[in-house]
């Protein structure tokens, strides 16, 4: 009822809204059906070249592509346009999964990351149709969480004719849950994959600018309040502060909290898209422009890492060289985030003063050898997407 009260109150067409009810009216071809479940923006955006593969190998067969948020929906239509079928995921109750099957009956059904559907699952191997989880993930406290309700999830995990994950913490969890252990495989994120590395890392900085720049990206309430108090306490005139929510029905409550601190923030919408280096303060309220960000950042700050939300992707900054600052929660990318940190690429904080003494040194620090580092690292852990079907048994 949450997932449909969102959707009608930021004015998602009806028909979109059914589609979770399993009813769906749309475009569907004669071809056989690969599924692939990507939940939301981020799994969309790490697929792509899992995607593409599949196209180039399963020639004969038609994609759908399903997810759970509006932000997921744009995103796929924006990369595919109609080259793949796409709606939501129904909500996994046994009949609307049910009428799902019944009208795409998918040959192959690819999971990506952390999404557990039981009854998608159960339905799925009970037909004998193959459903391999890919890029998968689980958090110390998923694993809990699924501990807890094994019992009542049929062995659910067990069902799975495939794992690929992406680290070794996360095989020894998904293996305590019940998955074969010849019937799983480590390697590396599909972020990998989905970042293309350019010669010219900054491509779109401008290199007069005497103004540096510090981007907040995909930031939760209340973390807003906590990194102005860093942007204050650091007292420099010459460095901007970029905000960019994760959610896009914040960026109003935000701009308003912000003109309440006694700073007239830009709004990126009213400013042709640009950065305004005459305003201290920029709110990112619009979706779909982080890469050009960081490619003109001097530093960035990962969100959701405040707050116990387990953090947001760290990869799209270390595509830049970026030095990087979060909290201390990142059980989303937990791996990813012990390798930067030790790599001193990543800095922790857990307060606005830790914070500040971060930027300060970060701003004031040499280039040259994050950026060797950074390429280093993304250049050896790129090919998982092409590797998987190596190991999957298709």
């Amino acid at each position: 009822m949450r997932s449909i009260y969102k959707s009608l109150r930021y004015g998602e067409n009806l028909s979109r809204i059914l589609e979770k009810l399993s009813f769906y009216k749309g475009e569907k071809g004669s071809k056989p059906i690969i599924l692939i479940h990507s939940v939301s923006v981020g799994e969309v955006l790490a697929s792509r070249k899992f995607v593409e593969e599949i196209q180039r190998r399963f020639k004969h067969h038609q994609i759908l592509i399903t997810c759970t948020t509006q932000t997921g929906s744009a995103t796929i239509k924006r990369l595919y346009g109609n080259s793949v079928f796409h709606q939501y995921m129904p909500f996994d109750l046994k009949i609307c999964i049910s009428r799902f099957i019944k009208i795409w009956q998918p040959e192959i059904t690819f999971i990506l990351e952390t999404e557990i559907w039981p009854n998608l699952i159960n339905l799925l191997n009970k037909q004998q149709r193959k459903v391999f989880l890919v890029n998968g993930r689980m958090s110390e406290k998923s694993f809990k969480r699924y501990k807890f309700i094994l019992p009542i999830l049929d062995n659910i995990f067990s069902k799975l004719n495939f794992t690929i994950c992406q680290g070794i913490q996360d095989k020894k969890r998904f293996i305590e849950l019940g998955i074969d252990e010849d019937r799983i495989k480590k390697d590396y994120s599909f972020k990998f994959d989905s970042i293309s590395l350019s010669n010219e890392k900054k491509e779109f900085k401008d290199n007069n600018k005497k103004k540096k720049l510090i981007i907040c990206a995909s930031t939760h309430e209340p973390e807003e309040k906590i990194l102005l108090q860093a942007f204050e306490l650091l007292n420099n005139e010459n460095i901007i502060l970029v905000i960019a929510p994760r959610h896009p029905e914040r960026f109003s409550k935000i701009f308003k909290e912000i003109k309440k601190s006694g700073i007239n923030p830009s709004l990126f919408s009213k400013n042709e898209l640009k950065i305004d280096y005459s305003k201290k303060i920029n709110l990112i309220d619009e979706i779909g422009h982080l890469e050009n960000l960081f490619s003109l950042a001097d530093i960035a700050f990962i969100g959701g890492s405040l707050i116990p939300r387990g953090g947001q992707n760290f990869l799209e900054a270390v595509k830049f060289s970026l030095p990087i600052s979060s909290g201390k929660s990142f059980y989303n990318f937990q791996e990813i985030a012990e390798d930067l940190i030790a790599l001193e690429i990543l800095e922790v904080a857990n307060s606005a003063e830790e914070i500040k003494d971060i930027w300060k040194k970060q701003l004031s620090s040499t280039t040259d050898r994050i950026v060797e580092k950074t390429e280093l690292y993304l250049k050896e852990r790129q090919g998982a997407s092409s590797r998987a079907f190596e190991y999957l048994p298709l």
